[in-house]
C-alpha cells in the first residue's frame, strides 16, 4: 500500500507542510488537492493525509469537496494538519464530521500556526517573524510525525457545531468575493494569474484577467502576481506580498 499526502495551497504554506512531512514518512506522495479532485484516486492507501489552510475559521469548499469523495473504507490511517494564522476554527472537526458518515474516523488531526496571507484584511509578517514561524513549523513536524508512525490517535475536538453553521453560510458567499478583485495599470497581461488559479476562475480578456465567481479565495493569483498589480477592494495597494519562500512560482502553476 501507498502514503499520499493531498494538499490546497495558494501561497505554499500549506504545500510546504505537505513536502516536509512527507519526506519524514518516506515512501509518499503529495498530490494537490486541485489535481485530485479530478483523478481516480487509487485504493488502498496506507496513511493518508490532508494538509491545508484554514479560510474565515472553516475548510476551503474544494478541500470539502475532496473529502466528500474520498472512500475511506480503504485507508488504513488519514490525519489532517490545518495551517493557519492561529486558529483552526471548525475544520478538523468538519473533515471528522464526514468521515464518520461514511464510517471511518479521522485519526488525528494537527494546527501548525504559518505566516498569515490574507492582504485584504492585513499586512505580511516581517521576514524575521515569519521565518520564526517556518522554524516552530518544524519543531511542530516533529512531534507530527511521531504520533503518525505510531498510527496514535491525538482525539479530534467535538466543538465545531456552531462554526460549522458558520462555514456553510460563508462558503455560499465565497466564489462571489472575487467581485473585489480587480487589476492596476500595472498589469503587463503575462496571464500567471489564470495558469496559478487552482480552480481555472480566472481568464485572460482582452489581456486582462477576468474573475469568474467560483473563488476559493485563497489568494494565489494576487501574491504571485509579478507585478503586483492585482488588487482586492481597497487595502491591498500597498501592501507587500507573501510567498512562501521555500516554494516556487513552478510549483504553484497548473
Amino acid at each position: 500500500m501507498t502514503n499520499i499526502i493531498f494538499y490546497f495551497s495558494g501561497t505554499g504554506n500549506s504545500l510546504q507542510i505537505a513536502r516536509e512531512i512527507a519526506e519524514k514518512l518516506e515512501d509518499t506522495q503529495v498530490i494537490s488537492i486541485a489535481r485530485a479532485i479530478k483523478m481516480e484516486i487509487q485504493y488502498p492507501i496506507e496513511i493518508l493525509g490532508l494538509v491545508f489552510p484554514v479560510y474565515f475559521g472553516a475548510l476551503p469548499p474544494l478541500v470539502e469537496s475532496f473529502v466528500e469523495k474520498l472512500d475511506p473504507t480503504h485507508i488504513n490511517y488519514i490525519f489532517s494538519v490545518a495551517t493557519n494564522n492561529g486558529y483552526y476554527g471548525a475544520t478538523l472537526y468538519i473533515v471528522n464530521k464526514i468521515l464518520k458518515k461514511k464510517g471511518k474516523m479521522l485519526n488525528a488531526g494537527f494546527s501548525i500556526k504559518m505566516p498569515g496571507n490574507y492582504l485584504p484584511m492585513y499586512a505580511p509578517l516581517s521576514k524575521d517573524k515569519q521565518e520564526q514561524r517556518f522554524n516552530n513549523a518544524r519543531e511542530e513536524i516533529k512531534k507530527i510525525i511521531r504520533v503518525i508512525e505510531e498510527r496514535q490517535g491525538n482525539g479530534i475536538s467535538g466543538m465545531g457545531r456552531f462554526l460549522q453553521f458558520m462555514q456553510k453560510r460563508n462558503n455560499r458567499k465565497l466564489p462571489l468575493r472575487d467581485v473585489r478583485f480587480w487589476v492596476d495599470d500595472k498589469c503587463n497581461s503575462c496571464g500567471i494569474c489564470e495558469k496559478i488559479c487552482p480552480v481555472q476562475n480566472i481568464k485572460m480578456e482582452e489581456n486582462k484577467p477576468k474573475w469568474l465567481h467560483k473563488c476559493q479565495q485563497c489568494l494565489a493569483c494576487l501574491h504571485w502576481c509579478p507585478q503586483e498589480s492585482i488588487q482586492v477592494g481597497n487595502k491591498t495597494n500597498n501592501r507587500e506580498r507573501y510567498q512562501n519562500p521555500y516554494v516556487k512560482l513552478s510549483d504553484m502553476m497548473f
